[in-house]
């Protein structure tokens, strides 16, 4: 089957990262992909060095627009694809129905639904707009769903696939040297990591005073608090931990294209996002490297550890629990390793690329039959 995926990303970003794993382990004898982008866009590289073709587009596709229709529509009578998958493409949705294509598109996110109608028109027009350019949804964890129903899409035609990842690759000793003389990192410095984009959704401020918190009750404890990403608050939060005066113990790493270095330098993995998460890469990624992991319980954080024994979920918003749960894993090794096990085995059963890849298989092949 020939899939057109379109993606509005400029950037590469969790559902940039999403879709370069699912063309790595697509099975190429059952599904041929095409790729639709914003010309300009940082995944073009990367969705090129899987030998998948890439069209480039140059109106904005996440907004409906009359161009932005008619350019797809370009592109699928160059491509000829039997299914169109969107992601945050409304444009996609729209040219895929013209050409009857059967049109899919995938939740990524979950935060309050808008009901303020298109163009106008009331609530239930919009729910008639939205369920008539779907033929199936992928939500990325349960809480996705909610927003999908919301948003006028029926139960029938929602699949929950959890988003997978490949596993952090394993790394040298050298590297993991290099990557201490980088960043300045002791060898016997206890590293506690967030790998997010730097905006408020992601928690980060929250991190930084649990960060405070666990150096203050533990003063005696060599910590480390590493924040791998890059976005417009980093100005802010620099200015946080030198408010809180722990920026000694704060490393903005910025973004790390290969993080695997790192990810084998954390004694403890952090989620504490307060929007948009629903089944988080990053805590995949962490899971997959063994690592200890605390997350929020907003959205589908706690559906990714839930009865795993990998970690501690902790309520959102508050630094307080966090810092506690980041004490509690540093003064006890035992524990430590006995959730690094239950990670690795949590990431092999429910989060690996290639689960995802063969579930979204199947409803590419139901969609078609």
């Amino acid at each position: 089957m020939r899939v057109l995926h379109v993606i509005s990303d400029s950037n590469i970003g969790g559902a940039g990262v999403l879709l370069l794993n699912l063309l790595r382990h697509f099975d190429r004898q059952k599904v041929e992909s095409f790729v639709a982008l914003p010309s300009g866009s940082r995944l073009r590289r990367e969705v090129l060095e899987t030998n998948t073709q890439v069209i480039e587009l140059e109106y904005p596709c996440d907004r409906l627009s009359l161009a932005s229709v008619l350019e797809i529509c370009d592109v699928i009578r160059l491509v000829k694809p039997d299914l169109v998958h969107a992601n945050a493409a409304i444009s996609a949705r729209l040219a895929g129905k013209i050409f009857q294509k059967k049109v899919i598109y995938t939740r990524h996110c979950t935060f309050p639904v808008e009901h303020g109608g298109l163009f106008g028109v009331g609530h239930f027009l919009q729910h008639l707009w939205n369920n008539a350019l779907c033929d199936s949804a992928i939500g990325t964890a349960r809480a996705a769903v909610v927003d999908l129903r919301a948003t006028g899409i029926p139960k029938r035609k929602i699949t929950v696939i959890p988003n997978g990842c490949e596993e952090v690759r394993a790394v040298t000793p050298g590297e993991i040297e290099l990557c201490r003389v980088t960043y300045g990192i002791a060898e016997d410095d206890f590293c506690v990591g967030i790998c997010a984009r730097l905006e408020a959704c992601k928690g980060h401020d929250i991190f930084l005073h649990a960060a405070k918190t666990a150096i203050d009750a533990m003063p005696q404890t060599p910590f480390r608090f590493l924040i791998v990403g890059e976005g417009s608050r980093r100005a802010e939060l620099e200015e946080l931990a030198m408010r809180l005066h722990i920026s000694r113990r704060v490393i903005f790493c910025g973004f790390v294209r290969d993080p695997a270095p790192l990810y084998h330098i954390m004694q403890i993995h952090v989620n504490c996002s307060v929007g948009t998460e629903t089944s988080s890469l990053a805590i995949s990624e962490g899971l997959s490297a063994g690592i200890p992991t605390i997350v929020s319980d907003y959205g589908g954080n706690s559906d990714m550890l839930w009865g795993s024994g990998a970690g501690f979920c902790i309520p959102k918003g508050e630094p307080a629990p966090l810092a506690a749960a980041i004490c509690r894993l540093a003064e006890n090794a035992a524990l430590r390793a006995e959730m690094s096990q239950n990670a690795r085995e949590r990431y092999e059963q429910k989060y690996t690329a290639d689960r995802m890849a063969k579930r979204l298989t199947a409803v590419y092949e139901q969609l078609l039959c």
